[in-house]
């Protein structure tokens, strides 16, 4: 009835708060978001649905988040972008300030959530849709590898940090024995974090463990929000060169791949020692990079996959790069080898800078089965050249043929775009 009265006498902006709930309730979230812009009243109240609705947590469709900050047309450079598969449309989300200058943002996406980085080197979870943060996590300094600088006063120097290198045995050298580089917040960010990885959605309790992938050596170190620091996997030396993790569905063991291929199990609960399980020996010799490697778990198989994937540059321009090909290995832990398939099902996997993981396609119209979806996540080009395009496209497992998925705006290039399947769970403790 106030439908119809609003149809007749009134506008669309006049409709009542919670006859206008209702509906917002039933829309998809490319349609929440989009319903946000229309005026002041709807954009509270897709803020509310977005925020309190806890049923609207189910899973969806992924979509490809990116910014605008590398557009001289950007009025907004806190503005990220949804950019939906399905129906090939974008939908603006605002980030909440969770930036730092130059538009390095994001480190990874996990479970609808964002680690990002902020002016001083200090990490934040991020939901991109509901706008929720969390700011608990430990400072940069308590990262092993990490100390502050102080002056003649013994006072702390603001955002400027000692980062001291390893010797044979992985250890962090005392300053008399070897001389650490000094960088502000900005260098450091640049050069310590790689990844970050989310064990579980942080809406879902006070149980999630934040994962760094980070210099030097490719090291890893992890935190809940609120602990009081980071905590180091230790030597030996072979705990190093990790280019991707996964954890099991509780969250509590994680499970990190090499760049040789060896795969590594550690029980992040258990105390005091941190010892690694090999679960998968070195398949690769020498330890190759140009090669970027994804983990993750294929329960519809009943085991691990490796998917590696390799880049070239492209003839036309010299500088941007490309995928030339990528290969499915089902891990196969009792022979302790890799073996190739030539399809994945009714799936899709979503690779990236993103928590690598899979869908069945059955579950997310617009998917398609048995598809690769990729973004840029192959170290020494993306993160060393932020400027060049990204190779965003998705893979045909079966028929081994590329397909561009192309986002309606050219400057998507930094932060990295990353896969993400948008999360309306709204975390109140």
């Amino acid at each position: 009835m106030g439908i119809h009265a609003v149809g007749s006498s009134g506008s669309w902006s006049e409709l009542p708060a919670d006859v206008l709930v209702t509906v917002l309730e039933g829309l998809a979230i490319r349609d929440l978001c989009r319903a946000g812009a229309v005026c002041r009243g709807w954009g509270t109240a897709s803020s509310y649905v977005r925020g309190q609705h806890r049923a609207l947590s189910r899973p969806r469709t992924p979509c490809l988040l990116y910014t605008a900050a590398g557009s001289s047309s950007s009025s907004d450079p806190l503005a990220a972008t949804l950019y939906s598969i399905a129906d090939g449309r974008s939908y603006p989300v605002p980030l909440n300030g969770a930036s730092i200058p130059g538009g390095e943002l994001w480190l990874g996406a996990s479970h609808g959530w964002l680690v990002t980085v902020d002016d001083h080197a200090e990490l934040h979870l991020v939901n991109p849709v509901t706008g929720q943060r969390i700011d608990s996590l430990p400072s940069v300094a308590t990262i092993e590898q990490v100390r502050r600088v102080h002056d003649d006063t013994g006072a702390v120097v603001a955002d400027t940090y000692l980062v001291y290198p390893y010797d044979w045995s992985l250890e962090v050298l005392p300053q008399e024995l070897d001389h650490p580089i000094t960088l502000d917040a900005r260098k450091l960010t640049k050069y310590l974090y790689l990844r970050a990885l989310i064990s579980l959605d942080p809406s879902d309790g006070d149980g999630c463990v934040v994962v760094l992938i980070h210099r030097p050596s490719n090291q890893l170190s992890f935190a809940r929000p609120g602990d009081g620091h980071w905590t180091w996997i230790r030597p030996p030396q072979e705990n190093t060169e990790y280019c991707d993790c996964a954890f099991d569905d509780d969250g509590r063991t994680l499970y990190a791949l090499r760049y040789d291929g060896a795969i590594h199990a550690f029980d992040l609960h258990r105390r005091p020692a941190l010892e690694k399980e090999v679960i998968l020996r070195p398949q690769v010799y020498p330890v190759t990079r140009r090669i970027t490697k994804y983990l993750l778990h294929a329960p519809w198989l009943s085991c691990w996959l490796q998917v590696w994937r390799n880049m070239e540059l492209i003839s036309s321009t010299g500088l941007d790069e490309a995928t030339e090909w990528m290969r499915v290995y089902q891990v196969d832990l009792a022979a302790q080898k890799l073996v190739e398939i030539e399809n994945i099902g009714d799936h899709a996997l979503f690779l990236g800078c993103n928590y690598s993981f899979a869908l069945a396609a059955t579950n997310c119209p617009g998917i398609l089965s048995d598809h690769i979806y990729y973004t840029d996540s192959e170290e020494y080009y993306a993160l060393y050249k932020p400027h060049c395009s990204r190779d965003i496209g998705m893979y045909n497992v079966g028929e081994g043929t590329f397909h561009k998925v192309q986002p309606p705006c050219p400057w998507s290039n930094w932060p990295l775009p990353t896969w993400i399947a948008p999360s309306l769970a709204y975390k109140t403790r």
